[in-house]
């Protein structure tokens, strides 16, 4: 018996995942290279594995992570690839930084200044990428309004601190998921901001290095922004929403999330069903119970919403989702019993549980699904590595 797949686990389709890679290498202009954004765990896909396959295959491309600890995982497993934090790094991290070879993110004038001082007093050089608000409202130098030119001269100045070494530049498309007019008209005032911003720097003799601000969606329909480098994370794992893309492109889920049917049971008309009796049965009803729950990632406010696979046929969850298991209907599949598979979320052919299922009820987005599958839940590797 393998116990990794005896109750609750994710299998990771590492040639889903090269595949997607693949395609979007064949989407994006020749000389641009990829940002592989392994934040969050690879968005709960496991980065150190997702690092060896992507970085095997194309070890020009860089990586994107959000915070120092995850950059140091990486290099801790063996990866020499570029890293960029696209968060905040403490500025007294300077001499860690420099060491590991990791560019960070220059936030603001006043972060660039800190982490130049920390720097200098390490006696060590930081590469760098400054960011620039074009319009997301959230860090970075300031890409429009009145304080431009304010802003330039300030980017201009990090540019020539000597502790600093910036080899790059970016921005994020705060509406490029959006396939309205006006978002698409919004995505591309801000990559009009963002090339007159390094415009301006090269007429002040500053050359911006590496230029990147397609995320995702922008990789897939705009590939005409892409410049040097692309960023791209919900559409590597397979989850761009259909929505999100303007021009046909396929790409594969590269996580299948499954769980075990425990027990089968035959209830009552009106019988209730879990905690606080949130479900009860209309008619003679068929549960499986299922061996997944909120502790596990599955969110507890699909209660009366999710819908699982079973043997290939949709079942609903029946009651509010517990903390390690929760009940489906299997009433239609006389067949179901324990020990069955039950697919969460993922799969193919007519069984398949896409991620909107999950999220959309919700109000989400499909990386709080995929990062929210919790690490007792253990990754399975296809092939393995």
């Amino acid at each position: 018996m393998d116990l990794n797949t005896s109750r609750c686990w994710a299998e990771i389709d590492l040639d889903a995942l090269l595949e997607n890679a693949r395609t979007l290498h064949g989407l994006i202009p020749g000389g641009c290279r990829l940002m592989h954004i392994l934040k969050a765990d690879a968005y709960g896909h496991g980065a150190v594995s997702a690092a060896r396959v992507l970085g095997g295959a194309w070890p020009e491309d860089w990586i994107g992570v959000a915070c120092l600890s995850e950059a140091l995982e990486l290099r801790e497993s063996g990866n020499r690839q570029e890293i960029l934090i696209l968060g905040f790094t403490p500025p007294e991290a300077a001499e860690l930084l420099a060491r590991q070879g990791i560019t960070q993110t220059l936030l603001s004038p006043g972060y660039a200044g800190a982490l130049a001082a920390c720097a200098g007093a390490a006696g060590v050089q930081v590469s760098c990428h400054l960011k620039v608000d074009t319009g997301m409202t959230r860090i970075g130098y300031s890409g429009y309004g009145g304080a431009l030119s304010s802003a330039i001269e300030e980017a201009a100045a990090a540019y020539r601190m000597p502790a600093l070494k910036v080899t790059g530049i970016y921005t994020h498309f705060s509406s490029s998921y959006g396939s309205a007019p006006e978002d698409v008209d919004y995505t591309r005032t801000q990559f009009s901001r963002f090339l007159a911003f390094c415009r301006a720097l090269e007429k002040a003799g500053i050359p911006p290095g590496l230029r990147h601000c397609c995320n995702s969606p922008a990789a897939v329909n705009t590939p005409e922004y892409a410049l040097e480098l692309c960023r791209v994370g919900t559409v590597l794992y397979g989850l761009l929403p259909d929505s999100a893309m303007l021009r046909p492109a396929s790409f594969r889920p590269v996580m299948t999330w499954k769980a075990r049917v425990v027990q089968r049971r035959t209830v009552s008309p009106g019988t209730p069903v879990s905690y606080g009796r949130q479900a009860a049965a209309e008619g003679p009803m068929e549960l499986a119970v299922v061996s997944a729950g909120d502790a596990d990632g599955y969110p507890r406010s699909l209660t009366n919403l999710g819908r699982v696979s079973i043997r290939g046929q949709i079942c609903p969850v029946v009651g509010r989702v517990c903390m390690d298991m929760f009940m489906a209907d299997v009433s239609r599949i006389p067949e179901a019993a324990g020990g069955d598979e039950v697919v969460l979320l993922g799969g193919t052919g007519p069984g398949a549980v896409p991620c909107r299922w999950l999220y959309g009820p919700l109000g989400l987005g499909p990386s709080a699904i995929t990062c929210g599958v919790r690490g007792r839940v253990p990754r399975i590797y296809l092939p393995r590595t």
